[in-house]
């Protein structure tokens, strides 16, 4: 055998002899050298708890919507003529029949004054045929006649004078022109848009519920919403949509609220609150709740077992400092501290919140 050879088996030799004396003869040492504490497997994990009762609430439905005008009206020429005064501003209010264009005359006056002419003729000529038939010179034919003429000038002026009366666009009702889209000179044909007129009295406040929510909204029901001015508003449900909407499958609902200074403004986002009919409910730390392996969220509670139960929770309003919810039992022993580190059906000693 190579000298190298040998040497390395005599290593080898020395290395497992050193190993396995010392595992032989060396003592464990004990878990008070590493941690200085002796795990008791016996010994329950400690919860802090909150002892809860719950109180009558009325059943808060809080969702995030939107303020809407309660109308919007593109004002239409219904005949053609050229632009010749635009007395309306943009965002101003106008009231119903304002004018908020005004086309030129042209010869609208004029077909006017001819057909009240025409109409006046016609009009002694019936009244000429009436006399003749009374004294045998008129047939009574001639006399109707007369009379058909007379009525289709008296139709003539009518015409004229609606013809006339339409170079005013005014608009339909109480309300704020939004936007003009026809300045002095622009020519208009029949149906083309003098400007846009919005009706914010009443204000909508409109949001979408949800499918498991839309049974506890009903119409005339009272309400509130605060804008993101931080204006705030109340009103009552006027509309609730009975069909749902294809891709979200949530319901579009409507509160109409006062607005008579026009001080509240359409477009803006909204936090709406409803009262429903009163539930019992509880008042918890936020940062109490959980989630369960199915994603369900709730809270864990410790029964008088001393084990671990999940209830699930319906959050009826957040106050900010905690929230409403609904689902528990009337009294419960809430974990408050610890509930991250135990499971349903665990067994806990409890203490209670200080």
């Amino acid at each position: 055998m190579k000298k190298s050879h040998l040497a390395a088996t005599i290593i080898a030799i020395i290395s497992i002899l050193y190993f396995g004396l010392n595992a032989l003869f060396s003592k464990p040492a004990p878990e008070s050298q590493d941690t200085g504490l002796t795990l008791d497997t016996n010994q329950s994990f400690e919860v802090v708890v909150r002892e809860i009762t719950a109180s009558q609430r009325p059943g808060v439905l809080t969702l995030r919507g939107r303020s809407e005008a309660a109308r919007t009206v593109s004002v239409r020429a219904e005949t053609a003529g050229a632009v010749a005064e635009a007395p309306a501003q943009e965002g101003s209010p106008v009231k119903k029949d304002d004018v908020l264009c005004r086309l030129s005359v042209q010869a609208r006056q004029a077909n006017l004054d001819q057909a009240r002419a025409n109409r006046q003729a016609r009009k002694l000529e019936w009244e000429a045929a009436k006399a003749l038939e009374r004294k045998g010179h008129r047939s009574a034919n001639q006399t109707a006649s007369a009379k058909a003429a007379y009525d289709a000038a008296y139709a003539a002026v009518r015409q004229a004078e609606v013809e006339l009366s339409n170079i005013n666009i005014r608009a339909p009702f109480d309300g704020v022109f939004e936007r003009r889209n026809a300045e002095i000179g622009d020519y208009l044909t029949p149906g083309q848009s003098c400007g846009v007129v919005a009706e914010l009295n009443p204000l909508l406040i409109v949001a979408n519920v949800s499918e498991q929510d839309v049974a506890k909204v009903h119409l005339g029901m009272p309400g509130s919403a605060t804008l993101a001015s931080g204006q705030s508003l109340t009103g009552t449900i006027r509309y609730v949509d009975p069909i749902a909407d294809n891709m979200t499958r949530t319901f579009r609902i409507e509160l109409a609220a006062d607005n008579p200074d026009g001080d509240l403004r359409a477009g803006m986002t909204a936090n709406l609150r409803l009262e429903g009919d009163p539930v019992q409910a509880q008042h918890i730390p936020t940062d109490t709740m959980v989630l369960d392996d199915n994603g369900v969220l709730g809270v864990r509670v410790v029964d008088e077992n001393r084990k671990v139960r999940f209830y699930p929770v319906q959050i009826l309003e957040d106050e900010g400092n905690g929230v409403w919810v609904s689902g528990l039992p009337d009294q419960v022993r809430l974990i408050v501290e610890g509930q991250d580190f135990v499971s349903t059906g665990s067994q806990v000693d409890w203490v209670v919140e200080p």
